[in-house]
């Protein structure tokens, strides 16, 4: 899968929205000098909002270079508490500023769930909605199907849209009970033509039975299913490769669904949250390895900046619920764990990017973590930031945010986009 096949796919899911756009400017400040407004988070370890903090506490990088921060708000967007302040720095006179409501869209991947898996977590997030402040702006977006309300206040057409929410992903069939990881290592292994084993089927050289066994992932699969079988190699290997390119559709299919929803996010002012949730997004692990997205984490980090939004996702996963022989055989502690990480990886690359966090849910409806994202979202600190001239092109800059602040955390989206100067 090449990225501009993603993009393909995101430009008609976008078009059937109605949500591609012109980027947006980010807020700015008039104090004297030129500032653009960068958006933090500072949790403690429960992920309840620290206050207090100083704009001399925070250390912003643009493009690795440090610049000066102005000033700092602390705003509350919703109800809650604010954790002490930690670490030695006496607290500042800092006033909270009331802000104006969060804006939150539900962004619900469907093809991440078998059908009956979507229940318990759309129950959940359900009770969620009940329990965001009356100002909260709330939307829905169910992808890859492409079905969008709009952020609102009412929240009863919400429920009922949740309500009739419902996975529709297929489980990987495979005759010779092929797990992602042997996916992965399959394609993996026999695409990378610098390989040892790949070498020496190219030259014809033999290699000793023992380490074929250990490193071909093929042949522990012919081992596993079919030992006695001196074709099932390629059958494997064909399978395989198959099986990835299946994959890695739905992959792309999704990553353009995503991509489309932060695009169309660009057309709504303001400061924005994507509360993402999916059983996982399976990406390989290995360089040479499916399925694969390419850069898509990256770019799609950049568009969040754009955007003005923030993502969080809660994984919830649903491929170790004990689903008969192909889920099963084979599998020991090591690889279940590395499926897991299969699973994950890509979320976390792509929420870190965002300034959000993946929360993984490995057994139950994932409330807690839906506790989690409304915490943490409810206050934020608003940091008034001089930037260089260069850093005004109107293109993404890396942005790293720090603070002065024993046992915190800090999100902060990866990248800014600070638009261009006017010409005179």
């Amino acid at each position: 899968m090449t990225r501009s096949s993603v993009v393909t796919t995101f430009l008609v899911l976008a078009a059937g929205l109605g949500l591609t756009a012109a980027p947006l400017q980010q807020p700015t400040f008039r104090s004297g000098v030129d500032v653009i407004a960068v958006d933090v988070q500072v949790v403690d370890a429960e992920g309840t909002p620290v206050g207090q903090i100083g704009p001399e506490a925070f250390h912003v990088l643009i493009n690795g270079k440090r610049r000066r921060v102005v000033s700092a708000q602390f705003i509350r967007d919703a109800a809650g508490d604010t954790s002490p302040l930690t670490g030695t720095a006496q607290p500042v006179s800092l006033p909270e500023v009331r802000g104006s409501g969060r804006t939150i869209i539900l962004a619900i991947d469907t093809s991440s769930f078998e059908p009956g898996q979507e229940r318990p977590p759309m129950e959940a997030l359900r009770e969620m909605v009940s329990r965001l402040d009356p100002s909260d702006k709330v939307g829905l977006y169910v992808y890859p199907r492409s079905s969008w309300m709009a952020p609102g206040l009412d929240r009863a057409p919400l429920r009922v849209r949740l309500d009739g929410i419902a996975g529709d992903r297929q489980p990987i069939r495979s005759h010779y009970n092929l797990r992602p990881w042997e996916i992965v290592d399959i394609t993996a292994q026999w695409s990378n033509p610098h390989s040892f084993l790949t070498s020496a089927r190219v030259q014809g050289r033999s290699v000793d039975p023992a380490v074929v066994e250990q490193f071909d992932p093929v042949i522990k699969v012919q081992q596993r299913e079919c030992p006695s079988e001196a074709d099932c190699p390629i059958r494997i290997y064909e399978e395989g490769v198959a099986l990835a390119t299946q994959l890695e559709r739905e992959a792309q299919t999704s990553v353009a669904g995503l991509q489309a929803l932060l695009e169309g996010l660009t057309r709504i002012p303001g400061r924005k949250f994507v509360l993402l949730v999916s059983a996982g997004l399976l990406v390989s692990d290995l360089l040479d390895g499916r399925p694969d997205v390419g850069d898509m984490a990256r770019v799609m980090g950049q568009t969040a900046a754009r955007a003005n939004t923030t993502v969080y996702t809660v994984h919830t996963d649903t491929h170790f619920s004990g689903a008969g022989s192909a889920s099963s055989k084979g599998a020991g502690t090591s690889e279940q764990n590395r499926e897991r990480a299969l699973f994950g990886n890509w979320l976390d690359q792509f929420s870190d990017g965002a300034g959000g966090k993946r929360i993984y849910v490995p057994v139950g409806d994932g409330a807690f973590a839906f506790s989690r994202v409304l915490r943490e979202s409810s206050a934020y600190y608003l940091l008034a930031v001089e930037p260089d001239d260069a850093d005004r092109d109107g293109r993404p800059h890396a942005l790293s945010v720090k603070v002065d602040r024993k046992k915190v955390t800090i999100r902060s989206r990866q990248w800014v986009v600070i638009p261009a100067k006017a010409k005179s």
